[in-house]
């Protein structure tokens, strides 16, 4: 059998070329600690990118070396005051190889308008001044035409109107007649006098139920 022998110049450029190759070809991440290291960087660069503040962030989908691209969902709160607090959600994508990061904003799915009528409604805060602890306190605004609930200690109901996010209470309040603690029976007043005197409604963007009346108090309740 004929061998064939390289020369020496012959093996030093095959081995160059080789060593080249090699290092031409990028090993993004090979290791669990190298992996661990690239996702607290896409996952760093894709919040800065997003521009979001309060932020959570998605497992990377990790796309083959064909592509070598992370994409994560990051949901947060728009920084801007005009904004008022308004959520977001946005796509990120992240380049292994150039680093180069894209956000671009997912489209929200519309919420149903939330139900107002014959839903029970619990108080959180009564005039502005909060609500004794384990009082139980409720609305409910029925298609009947009707309003009634609990006041803390006696059950209440009186007729209504409503027009546009006007509320109209037009019948006197009443109810039952049993006496409770003091600092109850105050409240219960209280949270009466300011049912009967409501001029106007508004759902919150959380969904609670902001109750106006005359005098500028504001009560706050939320689905029971």
């Amino acid at each position: 059998m004929r061998s064939t022998t390289f020369p020496a110049t012959s093996m030093n450029l095959m081995l160059g070329g080789a060593i080249s190759l090699a290092m031409a070809t990028p090993l993004y991440a090979s290791t669990p600690d190298s992996w661990a290291k690239l996702d607290a960087t896409t996952q760093t660069a894709c919040v800065k990118a997003s521009g979001l503040t309060s932020t959570t962030v998605s497992p990377p989908v990790r796309f083959s070396d064909k592509l070598l691209v992370d994409a994560r969902v990051i949901d947060g709160v728009w920084p801007q005051p005009h904004m008022k607090g308004a959520r977001a959600s946005m796509l990120c994508i992240y380049n292994r190889k150039t680093k180069h990061v894209e956000v671009q904003e997912l489209a929200s799915i519309p919420k149903p308008a939330p139900t107002l009528k014959d839903v029970w409604w619990q108080a959180e805060d009564i005039g502005g001044k909060g609500i004794i602890d384990r009082s139980d306190v409720t609305l409910m605004l029925g298609s009947d035409g009707r309003i009634g609930g609990k006041s803390g200690c006696n059950g209440y109901s009186a007729s209504y109107q409503i027009t546009d996010d006007k509320l109209k209470i037009t019948s006197p309040l009443i109810g039952t007649r049993m006496a409770c603690a003091p600092a109850l029976m105050n409240q219960e007043q209280n949270f009466q006098k300011l049912v009967e005197t409501a001029v106007s409604f508004a759902i919150s963007p959380d969904g609670s139920l902001i109750l106006k009346s005359a005098d500028g108090a504001i009560s706050r309740f939320v689905r029971k």
